[in-house]
């Protein structure tokens, strides 16, 4: 949580991850602007249900698992954002083809948000 409280003072954002309720609460009470839900694929979006059902207000943004055929349906489900590696560059061998992966993301969640 030191990292949290150090992003803060210089105002840098922070967006620590949980697998848990009580890391979702620890890391709002020291001030995270997002919170980072991993691994996405094992927890699932019924956690994110779960999370906002005591914790409505919680900016959470999943990663791993987040691809561009799910990244939408996470964000319905209550997510501020997704979060994207593999899945974002690994197929990716040019900066182009990256690019497009990058736009199909941003239509999903566009899309979603409708």
């Amino acid at each position: 949580m030191e990292t949290i409280k150090l992003c803060n003072r210089y105002r840098v954002a922070v967006m620590p991850g949980t697998t848990t309720l009580n890391g979702v609460i620890t890391a709002l009470e020291y001030g995270a602007d997002v919170v980072k839900i991993f691994p996405g694929e094992i927890l699932g979006m019924k956690a994110i249900k779960a999370i906002h059902g005591p914790l409505p207000q919680a900016p959470l943004m999943p990663t791993g698992g987040v691809n561009v055929e799910n990244a939408g349906d996470w964000i319905k489900a209550g997510c501020v954002a997704v979060g994207a590696g593999g899945a974002l560059t690994g197929g990716g061998k040019t900066a182009d083809e990256i690019t497009d992966t990058a736009k199909k993301f941003i239509a999903a969640v566009q899309t979603a948000r409708k």
